[in-house]
């Protein structure tokens, strides 16, 4: 009955106009940073000139597309699944799905389904990128975009994070990271869909506020704690960004973020066994 759900959910959320939207407009920064690309290797004579192909990618620190791409991000990435809730009060989905597969399964399959549809709006884009650099470049070159000193660089790169996976398999970490990206931002989803359950989010504009509130508040408290390390989004979620991080607290906050939803939707379904 659960996977009965999750399909049934998955299905119609796939079709809705929003994630299509989004997207597209993912996919709209993927290719305007790809052509950024294919012309700047155009002016290059030779291979071992170009810049890495991995480095070059969306989601990398040195991409002007993938800047502008994560400044947009916090509201991106809850416009697939914002209203999934209220759209499906509102138009008895709810009610019918629940006639389907009942009550409890609805609410946790439409928490995994606002996961699922979130990762792969952020993740699809990125592959189909990394398969085109694949074609179109060539993952030997050994140019490199900071400009820096051969050996600067492998300094650098000693930094990153998953290092050794980078040094050894480059594409695979671009793919890794790629992954990363999007399991994040299905949390972020989950989140943001957990919170629009609570009765005062009666108007579907406010559903696009949650995650704006908690960067604001993540980023007021670094300022308040005086923190050695960056628990900024935008630097924790690019490649290659060589801030002081510390992925211990950034995974234990997103664990508490995944615990605040199941405990959210749990209130929920007992809430509905109740009535």
């Amino acid at each position: 009955m659960f996977l009965n759900s999750i399909k049934m959910l998955l299905s119609e959320m796939l079709r809705k106009k929003t994630v299509v939207f989004t997207f597209f407009l993912v996919f709209t920064f993927v290719i305007a940073n790809f052509y950024h690309n294919m012309f700047y290797n155009s002016e290059i004579q030779y291979i071992s000139q170009m810049y890495d192909p991995v480095k070059m990618l969306t989601l990398s620190d040195w991409s002007v597309s993938g800047y502008f791409f994560m400044e947009y991000f916090p509201l991106l990435v809850v416009v697939p699944t914002s209203c999934a809730y209220l759209t499906d009060r509102d138009t008895k989905m709810k009610i019918y799905i629940e006639s389907k597969t009942g009550k409890g399964y609805y609410w946790y399959a439409k928490l995994t389904v606002v996961f699922l549809t979130t990762f792969l709006v952020f993740t699809v884009p990125f592959f189909i990128e990394i398969m085109l650099s694949g074609v179109c470049f060539d993952f030997h070159s050994a140019g490199d975009p900071s400009n820096f000193p051969y050996v600067q660089i492998l300094e650098y790169e000693n930094q990153y994070f998953l290092s050794q996976l980078w040094l050894n398999h480059r594409v695979l970490y671009g793919i890794v990271m790629t992954c990363f990206f999007g399991i994040v931002s299905g949390i972020l989803a989950m989140f943001n869909f957990s919170i629009t359950t609570l009765p005062f989010f009666k108007f579907k504009i406010f559903t696009f506020f949650p995650i704006y509130i908690l960067f604001y508040l993540l980023s007021f408290f670094t300022k308040l704690l005086n923190l050695d390390y960056t628990i900024n989004y935008f630097f924790i979620l690019r490649m290659f960004n060589l801030k002081e991080k510390n992925y211990i607290v950034y995974t234990v906050f997103l664990f508490l973020l995944l615990i605040i939803s199941f405990v959210l939707i749990k209130r929920k379904t007992i809430k509905d066994d109740l009535i």
